[in-house]
C-alpha cells in the first residue's frame, strides 16, 4: 500500500486504511459520524493522514506502507457484509480475519453464503471491483418448483429487469431438478433473487461458488485463506 502523501478523499482514505468501503464511509460523513481535525467531516473532504480523524467514535491509527493482501472468505447464512449494521444481527465484525484490518470487495446479500473477496488496500478493492473488469461470478441456486426448458431460457435470455434495468444475457445450466448454475458479469443488488421472482421461483439456497478464477472449492464455512500473488494478479489483469 503506497505511502499517503498527497491529499485524498476522506472516503478513499478511510477505504484504503481497511476501515470501511467507499460507500460505508459516505454514509457515515453523511450522518455527522466522522470528524477531521475536530470538526464535522464532508464528503468534499481531503486528508493527508496526518489530521486527527475520528470515526464513529474512536480516533483511527493511520497505517503506513502495508503489503496488499487479498482473501477468499466463506461467508456463512445470515451475516451482513458490512462492518457497520445498526440493525442487529451479525456482521464481519463477528469474524477474525487475521492481524490486518480488511474491507470486501462487493458484495453478497445477508440470506445468500458463498465466496466473498477482502483486501486491506481499498484502491486494489476498488480496482478489482470496477465494473470494466466484468468478473464471472458464479452460483448454485436451489429453487422450490422443478426447472423447465422455458424457465431456463427465460432466465439465461437477458428479457428480465431488475430494478427497472433489463439484466445482460448469462449462462444457465440445470444441475438437478430444482438446482441450476447462474454465471454473472454484472452485480444488481439481489439480481439473482429477482430474477427467479420474475419467472415465479422462490430460492431456498444461493452459494456462490467463484469469482473470476477464484473458487470457493471446500473452503469451510467462516474461514477464509489467503490469495497467492498470482491469483491477485490474475484478478487484476
Amino acid at each position: 500500500m503506497k505511502k499517503i502523501t498527497e491529499p485524498v478523499r476522506l472516503q478513499k482514505f478511510l477505504s484504503g486504511q481497511g476501515i470501511c468501503s467507499r460507500r460505508e464511509a459516505e454514509a457515515f460523513i453523511e450522518k455527522g459520524k466522522i470528524s477531521v481535525n475536530g470538526k464535522k467531516a464532508t464528503l468534499g473532504d481531503k486528508v493527508t493522514g496526518e489530521e486527527t480523524i475520528v470515526f464513529n467514535g474512536a480516533e483511527i491509527s493511520v497505517r503506513r506502507n502495508i503489503p496488499s493482501i487479498v482473501l477468499a472468505w466463506h461467508k456463512p447464512h445470515h451475516v451482513e457484509v458490512t462492518f457497520h449494521n445498526e440493525h442487529g444481527g451479525k456482521t464481519l465484525n463477528d469474524f477474525d480475519f487475521g492481524p490486518e484490518r480488511v474491507v470486501p470487495i462487493g458484495r453478497l446479500d445477508k440470506d445468500s453464503h458463498g465466496l466473498i473477496l477482502l483486501t486491506n488496500d481499498g484502491d486494489l478493492g476498488n480496482q478489482i471491483a470496477h465494473p470494466s473488469f466484468s468478473h464471472e461470478k458464479e452460483y448454485v441456486v436451489v429453487v422450490d418448483t422443478p426447472l423447465t426448458p422455458v424457465i431456463l431460457k427465460k432466465l439465461s435470455s437477458g428479457t428480465l429487469e431488475v430494478n427497472d434495468e433489463r439484466v445482460q444475457p448469462c449462462e444457465v445450466h440445470q444441475m438437478k431438478e430444482h438446482v441450476f448454475r447462474i454465471i454473472l458479469k454484472e452485480g444488481k443488488n439481489r439480481q439473482i433473487r429477482r430474477m427467479c421472482e420474475a419467472c415465479d421461483l422462490k430460492v431456498k439456497e444461493l452459494l456462490r461458488v467463484r469469482v473470476n478464477n477464484i473458487w470457493l472449492n471446500e473452503l469451510p464455512e467462516g474461514r477464509w485463506r489467503k490469495l497467492t500473488p498470482e491469483e491477485v494478479q490474475s484478478l487484476k489483469s
